[in-house]
């Protein structure tokens, strides 16, 4: 018997996790309370854990012998219900790390790498790790109704994790989103409504209806929980390099979860004694239409300043990012940087990517390859260092978003007609040169 069904058959996982503390002022509270924020100071919660009793009991389990997904490490994770872990996450995790040789010769680097969580599962974006971790926790506290706040990929993520566990999903999106994904969660089950507001119009909003209603939202009310599976992608990266923590991971930030708890895996690691990550250093990349995180980063500011988004890069649409202080805080402690890209240059990094590894991603992942480009340019990287970039999401979500490309359309089909036409496309020039030029447009 494996070592995954022999846990789904008893009554609690390894996990040792010990409680959930303010991330201000340090209240600490029972890991069973019903809680998301502290009520002294209104900022999130965070998860805390036994190091010492993790440590032994991760060496009792050998890697190989460990389910490949994000409850690899389940050490470090929060559901303590073997019940809930086993019903859902199973394909969730453990997603591809890629020497990505051709566009690392194009940015001068020679240890580029892609950590690609748009193959992800089921849904196509590292949100299926955060939602993952909502949904178990929605489980072991018995409930069978879940809601959620999207730009996007938590929508679909949603959607997906909760029809495979059997509970009813609500997904409210805001007035710009990428509708391809809303038809995704509707295909899959999910009740969506689109509400006039902005993501955080109506993120305050759906607090309320949280509050109103007591329907647990992946993003709000179980957003200690949610925060938790970001960091899987951190333990997957140093153990896939044979745990050698990389020089540098850069990945986009919008609420600032996967960026903050990327920082928190990595101490996790060190803690444990798997890996020394102290010299990682973490750099975020957003669009330029909404960049309060990496503004205050560069500006060197404590605090974030809201702004209204206006960009094509939807799913990172977050103008009054709940999370962002805690980034500012994990980029200043890992000698980071933040940085921006217009929508012409998020669209080039698409191409860019797309043309020289063969991935498409969406506009998030379009704006890491961007402002990746940008960084390397300015020096920030030595040729030899060893760079992990987070690809967030699937690019088939978002097609529809892609400025068109002219090409040869109705062409009689006969050889004349036809070798024009391959004539015109060659006198076109490559696809990596083209994005080329728009990254230094």
């Amino acid at each position: 018997m494996s070592t995954h069904t022999a846990q789904s058959l008893g009554q609690r996982t390894r996990s040792c996790a010990t409680g959930l503390v303010c991330h201000r002022c340090e209240n600490s509270y029972p890991l069973e309370q019903s809680i998301f924020a502290c009520p002294d100071c209104g900022k999130g919660l965070d998860v805390v854990y036994d190091y010492e009793l993790a440590a032994r009991h991760f060496s009792e389990v050998p890697s190989a012998e460990r389910p490949h997904n994000i409850w690899h490490f389940e050490e470090l994770l929060p559901i303590v219900d073997a019940s809930a872990q086993a019903r859902v996450g199973q394909h969730s995790g453990y997603t591809p790390l890629i020497r990505a040789d051709r566009l690392g010769a194009e940015l001068g680097l020679s240890n580029l790498f892609l950590k690609d969580d748009s193959s992800n599962r089921p849904s196509l974006s590292y949100k299926d790790r955060v939602v993952s971790m909502s949904v178990a926790r929605l489980l072991e506290r018995g409930e069978t109704e879940i809601g959620c706040v999207s730009t996007g990929n938590v929508g679909t993520a949603v959607a997906s994790l909760a029809a495979k566990a059997g509970v009813d999903a609500y997904v409210f999106y805001p007035n710009a989103l990428e509708n391809t994904k809303a038809r995704a969660c509707m295909a899959l089950g999910a009740k969506v409504c689109q509400v006039e507001g902005n993501y955080d119009e109506a993120n305050r909003r759906c607090r309320e209806v949280a509050e109103t209603t007591g329907m647990d939202f992946a993003n709000i009310t179980l957003r200690p929980f949610y925060a938790e599976g970001a960091k899987t992608a951190a333990f997957e990266i140093v153990e896939q390099l044979d745990w050698q923590s990389p020089d540098h991971i850069i990945t986009a930030a919008a609420g600032g979860t996967l960026s903050s708890r990327l920082h928190k895996g990595l101490v996790e690691l060190q803690l444990l004694g798997l890996s020394e990550t102290d010299a990682t250093r973490i750099h975020i990349a957003q669009p330029s239409g909404c960049n309060p995180i990496a503004t205050a980063i560069v500006a060197e500011e404590a605090e974030i300043h809201a702004v209204t988004p206006e960009t094509a890069a939807h799913s990172l649409a977050i103008g009054n990012p709940g999370d962002g202080y805690l980034v500012i805080d994990a980029v200043r402690k890992r000698g980071g940087t933040g940085g921006f890209a217009s929508d012409p240059e998020i669209f080039a990094g698409i191409d860019l990517l797309a043309a020289t590894e063969g991935l498409l991603t969406e506009p998030a992942g379009g704006t890491t390859i961007a402002v990746l480009e940008k960084l390397a340019a300015a020096g920030r990287f030595a040729p030899d260092d060893t760079v992990v970039a987070i690809i967030t999401g699937n690019g088939l979500k978002t097609l529809d978003d892609h400025p068109p490309k002219p090409w040869p359309a109705k062409v009689d089909c006969e050889l004349d007609a036809m070798l024009a036409a391959l004539s015109e496309l060659k006198r076109g020039g490559t696809l990596v040169d083209s994005a080329r030029e728009q990254l230094h447009f």
